[in-house]
């Protein structure tokens, strides 16, 4: 599961190093020497549960007139408390609702 991950202070993704902790991760700016920590476990933004699953999503583009074709996949972070109810409704159809 990737992660975006930049610096709070001059926004670059490019010189940031990590040391791990327990169950915290020390990222370190070499750019403008911040230094923060996040956890090492994935957790839900709005809740702070680790209760959270890689969630594939499929970009959907038409190909061909009225042909659907998937043109890509990222990888979201859901959780089963939160998002209890998107994850129920993707895992039952092909389609996103948008499409249906």
């Amino acid at each position: 599961m990737s992660l975006d991950i930049s610096c709070p202070n001059c926004d670059t993704d490019e010189h940031l190093s990590g040391a791990r902790n327990d169950a915290v991760i020390t990222i370190t700016c070499s750019g403008c020497s911040l230094s923060w920590d996040r956890p090492a476990a994935p957790h839900c933004e709005r809740c702070g549960s680790t209760d959270v699953v890689a969630h594939p999503v499929p970009l959907i583009e038409r190909s061909r007139g009225t042909q659907m074709s998937i043109t890509a996949m990222h990888v979201e972070t859901r959780c089963r408390i939160c998002d209890a109810d998107e994850l129920r409704e993707r895992g039952t159809g092909h389609l996103p609702p948008s499409l249906q």
